[in-house]
């Protein structure tokens, strides 16, 4: 009989998960606007930073994996590793240049310091996640609070610099990760997590983690990146220039972020009655229904971007919580857990592909078709705003849905829940 766990314990662990997605607000949406719009940085410039320094990012993923695993008993000096560079790279974006370094140069290197120590972090909070029990149910449930956090993260960031200053956000970065260490410290000393086998060789298998048995699964979680980096890297953008609400960006994200976590039971419970990979399905099928809608708005249509928000947020919540669960399965089922901060590492380097792609592309692309911030648009260049907002996020996502249709292990769950609802009805027909 599995033992579930504690409330207390799983609020310990996941509230680490607030301040990292706060600081990911700033990070990959405040930001490149602040650059802009604020400091007069060019829209290509920084589509172009943004490309190098995702793949930078991504590039160093399966470093921190690798030494994350060889060297496990030092996992609480690397966490506070990670916390550190990531202060030091919040502040040193939102407090400016105050040095003979050009803005641009400052830009890069802060953002590469902070998503460096975000990095750290990212990976091995989830790692520790799916190594914290062996029940399935309960994997879910772990993961489903940590992005519940994450959400009310993303909330918390998204408000603040529409109510007060940058330098508002950078407090209370502080305060919360401060907060947050404290509690993880003392989940760690009553959850030890070692993912380390004695005698096991910790070799750096990234390439075969990612190209190997599992390159369906993370293939589908890529094209799902890519199809949510889109809209994302844009929404600003598109609530600024194209609906002409500026005054309403908080409330669109409230609305947003708010929903996914209220969800976030929803599809812990949807997991567990029809099974991880159908549930991941109807949470994908939802967005693209959702996307679809957004391409029939028009400047100043707030009430029904409202409600797409609130959707395509609660489809955001299975999209967060579902993989990672599904991918503690896979590796506790190969038992590989002695190097499972690699297999996050992996999982973890696909959304940063994705967003160097979709944030270097989308910028680069409507920077070619006439956008200017803040200036009047011709109709041509609204129209290809809202193509790169709603249509291409929805191809890409059907196309996740069907390769996740194809999966070996999708089929093999869904005869799994029939047959488990099979014996259950015999089982209450009979008594």
């Amino acid at each position: 009989m599995t033992t579930s766990l504690s409330q207390a314990s799983l609020f310990q662990y996941g509230f680490l998960a607030l301040p990292l997605a706060f600081a990911g607000v700033p990070l990959y949406i405040h930001a490149p606007d602040f650059y802009t719009r604020d400091l007069g940085l060019s829209l290509g410039l920084i589509g172009a930073i943004l490309l190098f320094i995702r793949l930078f990012d991504a590039v160093q993923d399966p470093i921190i994996g690798y030494l994350s695993d060889k060297y496990p008993r030092q996992r609480h000096n690397i966490i506070m590793v990670g916390i550190t560079l990531l202060m030091v790279g919040i502040s040193g974006i939102f407090h400016g240049n105050h040095s003979p370094i050009p803005l641009s140069v400052w830009f890069t290197l802060s953002m590469i310091v902070a998503t460096t120590g975000f990095s750290i972090l990212a990976i091995n909070l989830t790692m520790i996640g799916g190594l914290w029990s062996n029940d399935k149910n309960e994997r879910t449930r772990i993961s489903s609070w940590r992005e519940a956090f994450s959400l009310v993260g993303l909330l918390i960031a998204s408000i603040i610099p529409t109510l007060f200053s940058y330098d508002y956000l950078v407090v209370t970065f502080i305060a919360l990760i401060g907060v947050a260490y404290y509690l993880f410290a003392n989940f760690l000393k009553d959850n030890p997590v070692q993912n380390n086998k004695k005698n096991a060789t910790i070799s750096f298998s990234f390439l075969k983690i990612l190209f190997g048995q599992d390159r369906l699964f993370f293939t589908i979680c890529f094209i799902t990146h890519i199809a949510a980096a889109i809209p994302a890297v844009m929404v600003l953008f598109f609530i600024n220039d194209y609906l002409q609400a500026e005054s309403l960006q908080g409330l669109f994200l409230l609305l947003y972020f708010l929903s996914g976590a209220l969800f976030m039971p929803f599809w812990t419970w949807g997991a567990a009655r029809f099974g991880k990979y159908q549930t991941w399905i109807g949470a994908m099928v939802l967005s693209v229904i959702t996307f679809c809608f957004a391409y029939t708005l028009q400047s100043g249509d707030i009430v029904t971007y409202g409600i797409i928000c609130m959707l395509s947020g609660i489809a955001l919540g299975g999209d967060l919580s579902l993989p990672p669960s599904i991918l503690a399965d896979r590796i506790s089922r190969k038992k590989q857990e002695y190097q499972a901060t690699q297999y996050y590492a992996a999982l973890a380097f696909l959304p940063k592909i994705a967003v160097a792609i979709a944030s270097g592309g989308t910028f680069l692309i409507l920077n070619h078709y006439g956008f200017t911030v803040g200036a009047e648009k011709s109709e041509y260049t609204q129209k290809v705003m809202i193509v790169m907002y709603a249509l291409v996020p929805c191809f890409i996502k059907l196309i996740a849905v069907v390769l996740l249709w194809r999966l070996d292990d999708f089929k093999g769950e869904k005869d799994e829940k029939i047959n488990e609802r099979i014996n259950a009805h015999e089982r209450s027909r009979i008594s």
